[in-house]
């Protein structure tokens, strides 16, 4: 009896045990997320912001473990964005509330400016959601977007509009002419608010003293705070405004030239130097695919420039892998110490495009024939014999060229571009005439060279490119040569150096480009060479002095040409350094190649 007893009892309370059991077995999940804390939260840069909830019923269960792959609470974007900007990172019940839990959503620093709606989602079994309502998600970090002086809000005190590069939060504009240091700025910002000394600002209206930098203050909203100083610079040169219709993308050298372009020019005092209109287009061949692109111009009429002499033709360099600026200015002003002919001149500019700056450039003379550049015979349909610039150039790019007979140099029209037959054959007979004088033994030996090469041009051109250590004349590139009607031909003008020159070295450059190696064979022609060397060196020493000067002058303008456009490629080995020792180590090595080839020209 007691036996059946106990046994009944065991019975029930197994009974009773296996139905508490499947009653909490039964899991609840969620039907309902609501009691969010908040409709708006405020996300700082890589910070967290925390949320509240509770689910209904409040004993439901679901895996809330962020990271597990069954975790069943995830966000849901409602607006469609193209990178994660901010992630759910954890989420976890409050203690002592049943149902109730706390979600951490953190700012992944992707972006500076976001506004954007998403929903907590749980999803049960993987099928049936479960979303709350829609929770504003907000980047309250302060973001200068952009910065600029405009013209309009700045009535007498500005010609033009100044657009700053928003990078850093130093900001530097050069300008050419400001008539007062009074100026209104304009600024897009998500800040809450912005100020300076104290004083908010307003876009478009407040008024700052800009004689020295002024610093602005962004705040947002939750209290985060960032600065950025404004320099107002004078570069004391002239400024190019060019403006192309409906601000048209400037096509490459390759493209036909865009027309009805405009052209200003001021002076440093901000007064008008040139007005006009002129076709433009790129130039270059490696050049053209730097960030800062070069440009070629054709005026509708012939002008005279910054005091160069009247043409139509103009060149913009834009000496982009050049830490000093200098290396093209300093070469033509080498070429301009010899006897040669001509060559080109130029004059450092600011150019405004569009109405954005695009930093220091180089105005200069396009190389052509014209009684004000390369003052040779312009050739006319029955002239066979001059005037021709050729270029030299493995490029071999123009329509009108051929490879010469000896050496099979790229021989190219330049100007004309264009010629009929007969001037052709006379050019490329005459090329392969002259090399046969040279490398004919017979006919070198008796000079015959002489009947066809200008030695002095050959001689005083060979000098600068030792000098500044450019090695283009060796492949060839950017070499140009000209023959006047009824003359021989001449070596230059000189161009292109602003590729790995004026870096240091103890050796011969170009002795055995061309046709040097050959013209070295020749002990009279050694002779001439120190002859020239003799009168040209005192000239060359000059070239230190004008190195600093210039240096000095567009210091201002390099400091923000630098900031605009950072170099990227290892070409001349300066890149890296401050302008100030980039210019230093140019000096030492032109010294240093001056004094070694004074000794090797004394050995010869």
């Amino acid at each position: 009896m007691k036996n059946t007893i106990y046994y009944s009892f065991l019975m029930l309370c197994l009974t009773l045990f296996v139905a508490c059991e499947k009653e909490d077995d039964a899991t609840v999940f969620p039907t309902e997320i609501t009691n969010l804390s908040t409709e708006t939260v405020v996300m700082g840069n890589g910070r967290d912001c925390k949320i509240q909830f509770s689910v209904v019923p409040a004993n439901a269960w679901f895996n809330h473990q962020i990271g597990d792959a069954d975790c069943q609470i995830s966000l849901e974007k409602t607006t469609a964005e193209s990178k994660e900007l901010y992630r759910l990172i954890k989420v976890e019940p409050v203690l002592g509330v049943k149902g109730k839990y706390q979600a951490t959503i953190r700012d992944l620093q992707q972006s500076n400016n976001y506004r954007e709606q998403c929903k907590l989602v749980i999803t049960n079994n993987g099928q049936t959601k479960v979303s709350s309502k829609p929770i504003n998600i907000v980047f309250s970090g302060t973001k200068l977007f952009s910065f600029s002086f405009l013209k309009a809000h700045n009535e007498g005190a500005l010609m033009q509009d100044f657009q700053f590069d928003v990078k850093s939060n130093q900001l530097t504009v050069v300008s050419p002419f400001i008539s007062k240091p009074q100026l209104v700025a304009s600024f897009e910002t998500n800040a809450h608010k912005v100020l300076v000394n104290g004083v908010e600002q307003e876009s478009g209206k407040s008024v700052n003293d800009f004689s020295s930098p002024v610093t602005y203050q962004l705040e947002s909203a939750t209290g985060e705070k960032a600065s950025f100083v404004v320099n107002v610079s004078y570069s004391g040169l002239p400024v190019m405004i060019i403006e192309t219709p409906n601000n048209a993308t400037i096509p490459s050298k390759w493209e036909d030239w865009m027309k009805d372009a405009t052209i200003t020019i001021l002076n440093p005092d901000g007064t008008e130097s040139y007005s006009g209109t002129t076709s433009i287009r790129g130039r270059g061949n490696t050049t053209w695919g730097y960030p800062k692109k070069p440009y070629n111009l054709k005026l509708d009429e012939k002008a005279e420039i910054l005091g160069m002499p009247k043409h139509k033709r103009w060149s913009l360099l834009a000496n982009w892998m050049d830490r000093t600026l200098l290396r093209n200015k300093v070469a033509f002003e080498m070429a301009h110490a010899t006897d040669m002919a001509w060559n080109p001149h130029g004059e450092f500019v600011e150019v405004i495009l569009n109405g954005k700056h695009e930093g220091n450039y180089l105005l200069c003379e396009h190389i052509k024939v014209d009684k004000n550049r390369v003052n040779i015979h312009e050739l006319e349909e029955e002239d066979v014999d001059g005037g021709y610039i050729m270029e030299l150039d493995v490029y071999y790019d123009e329509t009108y060229k051929f490879k010469s007979a000896v050496r099979d140099l790229p021989y190219m029209f330049k100007d004309p571009d264009e010629v009929n037959e007969q001037q052709f054959a006379f050019m490329q007979n005459f090329i392969n005439e002259m090399e046969a004088s040279l490398y004919d033994d017979e006919k070198f030996a008796q000079r015959d060279y002489l009947n066809y090469m200008d030695i002095d041009s050959y001689i005083d051109w060979w000098f600068v490119h030792e000098l500044a250590r450019n090695w283009e004349p060796n492949h060839p590139k950017s070499t140009y040569m000209y023959k006047d009607k009824g003359g021989k031909l001449h070596a230059g003008p000189v161009w292109d150096f602003d590729w790995e020159t004026f870096t240091p070295n103890n050796w011969f450059v170009v002795k055995d480009a061309l046709y040097y190696q050959r013209l070295f064979q020749d002990a009279a022609f050694v002779e001439r060479v120190k002859e020239r060397w003799t009168i040209l060196k005192p000239k060359f020493e000059q070239i230190d002095a004008f190195i600093e000067s210039e240096a000095e002058r567009i210091a201002p303008s390099e400091k923000m040409n630098h900031t605009m456009w950072p170099i990227n490629q290892t070409v001349n080995r300066d890149e890296s350094m401050t302008f100030v020792d980039a210019v230093s180590r140019m000096k030492k090595a032109y010294n240093d190649k001056l004094s070694w080839l004074d000794a090797e020209i004394k050995k010869m």
